[in-house]
């Protein structure tokens, strides 16, 4: 019996150890020789590129915004005597009422406006003629207003708005053709016309149209959101005078690239 109780301590120990070594083996993380990371190591680094990519464009945006905004402030001040007729000799703007006011209030004349109340890219068509006459080397195209109808209407007007524009692009080859952004308008103007609150979805439609067809989007948005509301009307949709030469003027000359010791 003594021998069989020194062999039983030995039997525990045996099995404590084998036990030990068991789980030891369990819970150790396996790694497969053979396993291949190149997959993960790719995708981390496509991620950091992306990354990349994306902090590069937002500094670039950044310094051209500010860029415009030192570029504006340059035109504004070189044109403090307020020849913008001189500035924009090279510059015929198309549009409705919003560009007319240009000429109503005597900053532009109409070697440089092309513009009638109410007009809409019917009119855009009508004059093409006379633009192509004129051969500017800028034209700045600005209609929309008056043709906000519904947000499933702004891909037919967006359509119809670019067929005239890929006429005129045709027959003015040496010509830069701008598209300006509808302006936003303040609430107050909802009451009286409830339509124009789907000028962010015709915005976008002119905006896809341009790029289709290779021209310039001018975009206004961000301007009117750093400016102050007294550059409205008592309608909430139309500029004042001072909108114009302090703001609208100067945004199109420093898009132009308009040289101030010209």
């Amino acid at each position: 019996m003594k021998k069989v109780y020194k062999i039983v301590p030995v039997i525990l120990i045996l099995a404590i150890g084998a036990l030990s070594i068991r789980l030891f083996v369990v819970l150790t993380p396996k790694r497969s020789e053979n396993a291949d990371t190149s997959q993960g190591v790719e995708y981390v680094q496509q991620i950091e590129t992306v990354n990349v990519q994306k902090a590069e464009e937002e500094v670039r945006k950044a310094r051209e915004k500010n860029s415009g905004k030192e570029n504006r402030k340059k035109i504004l001040k070189a044109l403090k005597d307020g020849n913008f007729e001189l500035a924009c000799k090279d510059i015929i703007i198309s549009g409705d009422s919003i560009v007319k006011s240009i000429m109503e209030y005597g900053i532009l004349s109409t070697s440089h406006v092309m513009a009638e109340i109410g007009a809409g890219t019917e009119y855009l068509d009508d004059i093409s003629k006379d633009i192509i006459a004129a051969n500017p080397k800028y034209l700045i195209l600005h209609f929309g207003e008056n043709q906000v109808v519904s947000e499933e209407h702004a891909v037919v007007f967006a359509d119809a708005y670019g067929e005239i524009i890929k006429q005129l692009k045709k027959k003015l080859p040496n010509t830069k053709i701008y598209v300006d952004s509808i302006f936003p308008v303040l609430e107050k103007a909802y009451g009286n016309e409830p339509n124009l609150a789907h000028i962010p979805a015709y915005n976008a439609e002119i905006k896809k149209m341009a790029k289709e067809i290779g021209v310039t989007y001018l975009d206004y948005d961000e301007l009117w959101a750093s400016i102050s509301p007294d550059y409205y009307d008592m309608d909430g949709i139309h500029p004042v005078a001072k909108f114009y030469t302090e703001q609208y003027l100067p945004f199109v000359l420093a898009e132009v690239g308009y040289k101030i010791d010209e």
